[in-house]
């Protein structure tokens, strides 16, 4: 597509309008841990392990789905893919909301990740088929930006009040609700690109995707970014996603609806970074310095954060604003990955970074959550449990950045 026709240009944004409004119901899920974390320990009585486990379920079950999607999205189309998978949606919503056990919740949860695991991809995709190549990550950006912004903001101190109100069966009934209409509002009206272009799709077989789903996971020139994919997403769901909420109220001493507005401030920072990446992506004459540099500030504030957990709120709550906005770099790196990759296996590409972010959801929310048992167990402070989680992740992001600093900015010429 060599020009950016008016009507592709009004097209794209009508849909990335709808794909935002699904999006925001997606962050809810997403981004609800800080806040359901207090609530599942206050009103449910789970462990740390327990909340870690039942959190992380959603990241883990999205990691497990991001190959399968990746095959389906360049067989099907992204939005064939994201109908079928929004349906498995609604039925972890309604299973979590209807759940009387921890393995209930776990189950809804795990189902919830399944069905939400490749939504950014399917943006992206989405993108890639109405916009030019240059205008495909700041098309993204600012939808995951201002879209998930919106949901974050939702899953902090509303979902709080709400909860507070209804309790949690009401409350995500109502988002399986909203999730069934908005997901059928979308198979009327989305396309995957103009009826003139988009992404082609080779009429592959089964097998010819599978091999072609080999040949993009072994690529050694791919293998870099998934190390760093590691860490595209784990760091801030980790800290924002889950422990933030505890470690307002454990050891900064606020309420559950102070903790709640805390929470709140970080996910602004989070999806203001997020829409701040795409035009700088844009711009950057190095996506991999403009990465590094990111992991380089999240290392710094956490490492404050490790050294001084109990800092007073008006010292955390800078650095940890500062942490949020530079976290959230996947369209960077996705962009760094779709420049070695042909248009009809970027699904397949884009999804195994995806796999591995989710896999580093999982495992460093399980792992925190078994430090922070430990650490009570064993009659240690709230501070030396969270400074153990902010080492963690720490040690996270050095090890994944160490590997990916070795990657080339573009692809070598073979010639």
């Amino acid at each position: 597509m060599s020009e950016w026709r008016a009507e592709d240009r009004r097209a794209l944004r009508n849909i990335l309008i709808l794909l935002g409004a699904f999006f925001v119901i997606v962050q809810i899920n997403r981004s609800s841990g800080g806040v359901l974390a207090n609530y599942l320990s206050s009103h449910r009585g789970l462990s740390p392990t327990d909340i870690g486990t039942v959190m992380g379920a959603m990241f883990f079950a999205s990691a497990v789905v991001q190959l399968p999607t990746g095959l389906l999205f360049d067989r099907i189309g992204a939005k064939r893919t994201l109908v079928a998978m929004g349906m498995v949606a609604v039925c972890g919503i309604i299973v979590f909301a209807t759940a009387e056990s921890t393995w209930a919740l776990i189950a809804g949860r795990f189902a919830i990740g399944l069905g939400h695991g490749g939504v950014i991809t399917a943006v992206y995709l989405i993108a890639m088929g109405w916009a030019p190549p240059d205008r495909v990550a700041q098309a993204t950006a600012s939808l995951v930006g201002i879209a998930g912004g919106i949901g974050g903001v939702l899953a902090t101190a509303p979902l709080e009040m709400l909860l507070s109100e209804v309790g949690l069966t009401t409350t995500f009934l109502v988002i399986a609700g909203l999730t069934l209409v908005l997901t059928f509002v979308i198979q009327l009206t989305v396309r995957d690109g103009p009826a003139s272009g988009g992404v082609k799709r080779d009429p592959e077989t089964f097998a010819q995707s599978l091999a072609g789903l080999w040949d993009v996971i072994r690529m050694p020139e791919l293998r870099r970014i998934y190390v760093m994919g590691f860490c595209f997403t784990a760091p801030f769901m980790t800290i924002g996603g889950l422990w933030a909420g505890p470690y307002f109220t454990d050891v900064q001493g606020l309420s559950h609806e102070q903790a709640s507005i805390a929470l709140l401030i970080m996910v602004v920072a989070l999806h203001v970074g997020t829409y701040s990446y795409g035009p700088l992506e844009r711009f950057a004459r190095s996506r991999k310095r403009l990465i590094l540099s990111a992991v380089a500030l999240e290392a710094g504030c956490l490492g404050i954060m490790a050294i001084w957990p109990a800092a007073p709120i008006y010292v955390a709550g800078p650095i940890l604003f500062v942490f949020g906005c530079v976290a959230p770099f996947f369209v960077v790196l996705a962009s760094h990955a779709r420049s070695f990759v042909p248009s009809h296996r970027a699904g397949r590409a884009i999804t195994t970074i995806n796999l591995a972010g989710l896999t580093g959801v999982f495992v460093l929310q399980t792992a925190t959550g078994a430090a922070i048992d430990w650490v009570e167990a064993t009659g240690g402070s709230p501070e030396t449990g969270y400074r153990i989680v902010f080492g963690l992740v720490i040690a996270a992001l050095a090890l994944s950045a160490l590997a990916y600093s070795g990657q080339p900015d573009t692809p070598r010429d073979p010639g």
